[in-house]
């Protein structure tokens, strides 16, 4: 039977749900138009600021049955509530399991007639979901030395870790490393390979998690 992963809870074993349906919709774009006096239709400057598109938060949403008595239903709907009415949340979805949305979860409505007792969930979450497994490459850097990376989701930031100060260059540009942990901005992990050159004494770890729509 197929359900929801809500943190650590199943909502079939551990919350008594029976899932009915469920709706995932995409996330709205984030536009920036401009209006141009003397010029036909607006100015689209969406990807102007940042050099690609962003996304505002989505939404998912569903339907949970109550299979228990109806004596049991208000005991199930305020197991509910106090689980993860309210509550902010990893949510993984059984027939998409290797995937986590990210965000926060409200209890919609608590519907019952005769003989059916239905729960309403509405989630709202993150515009990306993140695949399970992060890319890590690890790497010794004597001098210059060029890594890798394979990105298979949309484009993302990677975090690198130096033991030493260093550089890295990627895309003709050169930044500085710190010690520690670093995120450049600028380095943008498109879809495909791409290649970050380092220069200097130390050892080098790139991690990045991907993430798709």
């Amino acid at each position: 039977m197929k359900g929801v992963k809500f943190g650590g809870l199943r909502s079939d074993t551990d919350l008594g749900l029976v899932l009915y349906s469920k709706k995932i919709s995409p996330p709205k774009v984030r536009t920036a138009v401009v209006e141009v006096p003397g010029r036909d239709g607006n100015l689209d400057i969406t990807e102007a600021l940042t050099g690609r598109v962003m996304y505002e938060d989505r939404e998912i949403s569903f339907v949970f049955r109550v299979p228990n008595p109806k004596e049991e239903w208000p005991r199930v709907y305020s197991k509910v509530l106090n689980n993860i009415h309210g509550k902010k949340m990893d949510i993984i979805l059984d027939d998409d399991p290797d995937n986590t949305y990210s965000g926060r979860i409200s209890i919609d409505e608590f519907a019952t007639n005769r003989n059916l007792a239905e729960i309403a969930v509405v989630c709202t979450v993150s515009p990306k979901k993140t695949y399970k497994n992060a890319v890590k490459k690890m790497i010794a850097v004597s001098g210059s030395k060029s890594l890798t990376l394979t990105n298979s989701g949309i484009p993302t930031i990677p975090e690198i870790t130096a033991d030493s100060e260093l550089d890295v260059s990627f895309g003709g540009m050169s930044y500085h490393l710190s010690p520690g942990k670093n995120k450049v901005f600028d380095i943008l992990l498109p879809e495909g390979d791409s290649k970050l050159i380092f220069s200097g004494t130390g050892n080098v770890t790139v991690e990045f998690k991907v993430q798709s729509l």
